[in-house]
C-alpha cells in the first residue's frame, strides 16, 4: 500500500486510428483512460513501477515502454532525477488490440519524465514530436494528446500541421474487443510495399470525404467515406468473420465500421440512439461469437480533450 505523497496524475485516452480510408493519417480519442500516478519514493532513489489492470501480469516493472520513453527525455534534457519516484499505472486500454495502448504508454512516459525534470517540454509541440518519432506514425499519439478527431498530422521542419475536428454531436463509438491479440508489427508486415494508382486514388478521395463529412456533420456519408483499399482487405485474414461483421454491423444501423488501428478491435460509429446502439452492439458481438470468439463491447464517447492532468 502506497503511503508516499502523490504528486500528479496523468490520464491518457485510448485511440482508434485509420478510420478506414485515413490510413496512418486520421485518428480519434476515446474516453477509455490509462492512469499514471506519480508518488514520492521516500524509501529509494530509484524509479519503481506498480502496474494494475490490463497487462499487469505481462508488463515488466523494470524494463517497460513507459520507462523507455522516460529515459529518452532524460537523454534529451541531459538530466536525471535526483530522488526516487513510484510510478503507479492503472491500465484500462487492452494491449495489442488496436486501441493505442503503446501510444498511451509512450506519452505517459514522456509526461512523467517531463514533470520530474520540471516541465521543460511543451506538450503539444515537444511531447507530440517525440511521441511521433518513437511510435513512427501520428494517428494514435496525436488524438491521445490533443483529443477529438485529428486529421493529417504533417511535420514541417520542427512544427506540426494538423486539423483537429470537434466530434459531431450525437455520435457514439462502439468498440468490439475480441479476446485475441494482433501484433501491430504482424499487421503492418502483411501490407504490400506498393499499391496501384487506382487504389491510391480510391483512398485519397474517401479520406478527403471522411474529413469533410466529419467537419460538416454529414454522418450519412461515413459509410462510403471509410471505405478502404490500402490495409483492411489485407488484414482481414487475421480477424475471423470480418467481412460478415462489417455487413451485419452496417445493417444494424452503424454509420460506418472499420478495423480499429491495426486490429484486432473493431470500431463502429453510430447515432447516439439507445435502440441503434443496442442493435449494433449485438451484431458485433454475435459476428465474433459465430467463430467461437468472445468479445467485450464498449460504448464510448469521443472526448474533445486528450490528456487530462490533475
Amino acid at each position: 500500500m502506497i503511503k508516499n505523497k502523490k504528486l500528479i496524475t496523468f490520464k491518457i485516452p485510448a485511440t482508434s486510428a485509420n478510420i478506414g480510408s485515413g490510413f496512418d493519417s486520421v485518428g480519434l480519442a476515446l474516453n477509455l483512460y490509462n492512469e499514471i500516478h506519480i508518488y514520492e519514493n521516500d524509501n529509494s532513489k530509484k524509479i519503481e513501477f506498480e502496474i494494475f489492470g490490463e497487462g499487469e501480469n505481462e508488463i515488466s516493472k523494470k524494463d517497460n515502454m513507459i520507462y523507455s520513453a522516460m529515459k529518452l527525455v532524460f537523454k534529451k534534457l541531459k538530466s536525471k532525477p535526483n530522488k526516487g519516484y513510484i510510478i503507479k499505472c492503472i491500465n484500462r486500454i487492452p494491449l495489442s488490440r488496436g486501441l493505442g495502448s503503446s501510444s498511451a504508454a509512450i506519452i505517459g512516459g514522456l509526461l512523467c519524465s517531463n514533470f520530474i525534470l520540471g516541465n521543460k517540454l511543451k506538450i503539444e509541440k515537444d511531447i507530440l514530436n517525440m511521441a511521433v518519432q518513437i511510435e513512427g506514425h501520428p494517428d494514435n499519439v496525436a488524438p491521445a494528446i490533443l483529443g477529438g478527431i485529428v486529421s493529417g498530422v504533417v511535420k514541417k521542419e520542427e512544427d506540426f500541421k494538423y486539423i483537429k475536428i470537434k466530434p459531431p454531436k450525437n455520435l457514439k463509438a462502439i468498440v468490439s474487443i475480441p479476446d485475441f491479440y494482433l501484433s501491430t508489427e504482424i499487421a503492418r508486415n502483411i501490407l504490400p510495399k506498393e499499391i496501384t494508382r487506382k487504389d491510391a486514388i480510391f483512398n485519397i478521395s474517401r479520406a478527403a470525404l471522411l474529413t469533410s463529412a466529419l467537419f460538416s456533420n454529414r454522418l450519412d456519408l461515413l459509410e462510403i467515406a471509410t471505405e478502404d483499399k490500402i490495409h483492411q482487405d489485407y488484414r482481414a485474414k487475421f480477424i475471423p468473420n470480418l467481412n460478415q461483421l462489417f455487413k451485419e454491423t452496417k445493417k444494424a444501423g452503424a454509420y460506418s465500421v472499420t478495423i480499429s488501428g491495426a486490429g484486432s478491435s473493431i470500431l463502429a460509429l453510430a447515432k447516439d440512439d439507445k435502440n441503434i446502439i443496442e442493435k449494433v452492439s449485438k451484431a458485433m458481438h454475435s459476428s465474433f461469437k459465430k467463430k467461437n470468439i468472445n468479445s467485450v463491447i464498449k460504448v464510448l464517447n469521443i472526448p474533445t480533450k486528450g490528456i487530462i492532468i490533475n
